[in-house]
C-alpha cells in the first residue's frame, strides 16, 4: 500500500518537476533545495499576519538592545523586565510561526517524495556497467546452491572470477571511503553503531546493450525467482533496494552511484548524499528569501 501511494507521488510529480530531469546533474539538486525554500518562505507570507510579525520583530531587536544598555548599567531589574517582555512576545509568536506548516506540507511533501524517487541516484545509462546484487543470510556463503540470473534479451552478463549468469555467494564488504568526507562518516556511523552488519551476497555485473530502456531481471535461488526492474534512459534512476521477506533471501538491489554534489558532499548517517546537499542547501535559502522579499 505505502509502495503504491509513494509510486503514484512519484510518477505525479513528473508532471510538475519532470523538466528538472534535463537539467546537468548537480544543477538537479540545487533547483529542488531552492523550490523548497521558496515554498516555505512564500507560503509563510501569505498565511501569517506579516505585519504583527514585523512589529514583533522590531520589537525584540529594540529589547535586545535595551537588554544591552542595562547590562552596561548593571541594571537587574531593567534587564529582567526587558526578558519578560521579549518572552511574552515569543509565546505569542508561536501560533504564526506554526500557522504556515498545515499549508506548505503538502507541496513539500510531493516535491520530497518526488526527489526521493528521482534524485538520489545517477540515472544509469545503456552501455554503463551495473551491478546487480542478491543478499543472503549468511549460512549460504560458499553454498553448493548458486543463485542464477535468468538471460534477458538486451542485456549482456560479464564473466568474473565467480562466476557468470551463475554466481558463487560471497561474504559482502564495505565499501572503501572515497574521499575524508566518507572517512569521517564512517567513523561516526562505526562511533553509532550505526555501520550495518555484513551478510552474503551474489553479484552480476551486466550492461545493456540494445533493446528497450526498461528490464526485468530475474534471479533464480533455492526454488524461488526474485525480480528486479532496470531502467537504463540515463534521466530516471529504478529503486535501488527491494527488501525479501521470505526466509531465503533478505533483498535485491541495483547498485548505482549515489548523487553527490559536485562529487564530493557524501552521507551523514543515515542521510544519502543528495539529501545532505539538498538540505545544506535549502535551509539557507529560506533566510535568503525572507531578507531579499522582506518576509517576516
Amino acid at each position: 500500500m505505502f509502495q503504491a501511494i509513494n509510486d503514484f507521488l512519484v510518477n505525479a510529480g513528473d508532471y510538475l518537476f519532470g523538466w528538472i530531469l534535463y537539467l546537468p546533474r548537480d544543477l538537479r539538486v540545487v533547483v529542488v533545495a531552492v523550490l523548497t525554500s521558496a515554498v516555505l518562505a512564500y507560503v509563510r507570507k501569505w498565511t501569517t499576519d506579516q505585519d504583527w510579525l514585523g512589529r514583533a520583530a522590531r520589537d525584540q531587536k529594540r529589547l535586545k538592545e535595551l537588554m544591552a544598555q542595562a547590562r552596561a548599567a548593571g541594571d537587574k531589574d531593567a534587564r529582567r523586565r526587558h526578558k519578560q517582555t521579549m518572552t511574552l512576545i515569543k509565546l505569542k509568536g508561536i501560533w504564526p510561526e506554526l500557522k504556515p506548516l498545515p499549508y506548505a506540507i503538502v507541496p513539500i511533501a510531493i516535491l520530497a517524495t518526488w526527489a526521493f524517487g528521482r534524485l538520489a541516484y545517477e540515472p544509469p545509462a545503456k552501455g554503463q556497467t551495473l551491478e546487480l546484487r542478491l543478499y543472503v543470510p549468511n549460512a549460504d556463503i560458499a553454498s553448493a546452491d548458486r543463485p542464477y540470473l535468468l538471460p534477458e534479451p538486451g542485456i549482456e552478463v560479464e564473466q568474473t572470477d565467480t562466476g557468470g549468469l551463475v554466481q558463487d555467494v560471497v561474504r559482502d564488504s564495505h565499501p572503501e571511503p572515497a574521499c575524508w568526507w566518507d572517512q569521517a562518516n564512517a567513523l561516526l556511523s562505526s562511533k553509532l553503531h550505526l555501520t550495518p552488519e555484513l551478510t552474503g551476497v551474489a553479484r552480476w555485473r551486466m550492461r545493456a546493450v540494445g533493446g528497450p530502456d526498461r528490464y526485468r531481471l530475474r534471479i533464480r535461488h533455492k526454488g524461488k525467482t526474485y525480480e528486479k526492474d532496470v531502467l537504463v534512459d540515463g534521466r530516471h534512476h529504478p529503486s535501488a533496494y527491494d527488501a525479501c521477506d521470505d526466509g531465503t533471501a533478505l533483498g535485491v538491489e541495483l547498485a548505482m552511484r549515489p548523487l553527490r554534489l559536485f562529487g564530493q558532499v557524501g552521507a551523514v548517517l543515515v542521510l544519502q548524499p543528495w539529501l545532505v546537499a539538498y538540505l545544506l542547501i535549502a535551509i539557507p535559502f529560506v533566510y535568503v528569501f525572507k531578507a531579499v522579499c522582506r518576509i517576516y
